[in-house]
């Protein structure tokens, strides 16, 4: 077999591999509880924050999508979560209107939930923030929600408008 055909069949294999994982290719159905979402701007601003911040663990901001119907993870450190609708019990914890610390035992952290705004106070359409704050962090809960208050305060400000968040 001469090297230019070879090399077509790598190329070819190659390509299959990329479009099976990928769901930019359209080949890769999205799971039923994600959406499309493509909010550039949040996702540059959420990442810079967390690179500001090695004493949480993860940091992702959820909202609705214009358009959208259901509340998701808009911007996320993990880009694989991206799209992943809001948990019911998120919703809830949003629903009381303000920042939540939970203990997590198994897993040594601090789970927050805060509300968020735009830099303006402006309404981001059930924004919030969740982060993981590790026990060897915080103290307590009073001490892993001053962590996180500090952090969203320091995120929001960078967030000009709701429409700015998914501007490219």
């Amino acid at each position: 077999m001469s090297i230019f055909l070879r090399l077509m069949q790598i190329f070819a294999f190659s390509a299959s591999l990329v479009a099976s994982f990928s769901p930019s290719f359209g080949q890769t159905a999205m799971p039923a509880n994600y959406i499309h979402v493509d909010a550039a701007t949040a996702q540059r601003i959420v990442v810079a924050e967390k690179t500001l911040h090695p004493e949480i663990v993860k940091l992702g901001l959820h909202a609705t999508p214009p358009a959208a119907k259901d509340n998701v993870i808009i911007a996320n450190d993990i880009p694989s979560k991206i799209g992943k609708k809001s948990s019911e019990a998120d919703m809830q914890k949003l629903a009381a209107g303000k920042a939540v610390a939970v203990r997590v035992e198994k897993d040594s952290i601090y789970d927050l939930l805060l509300p968020i705004t735009d830099a303006h106070g402006g309404d981001l359409d059930g924004g919030f923030l969740v982060m993981e704050v590790p026990f060897t962090k915080a103290a307590n809960e009073e001490d892993a929600l001053k962590i996180g208050v500090a952090i969203r305060d320091e995120l929001q400000s960078k967030i000009a408008s709701k429409s700015a968040l998914y501007q490219r």
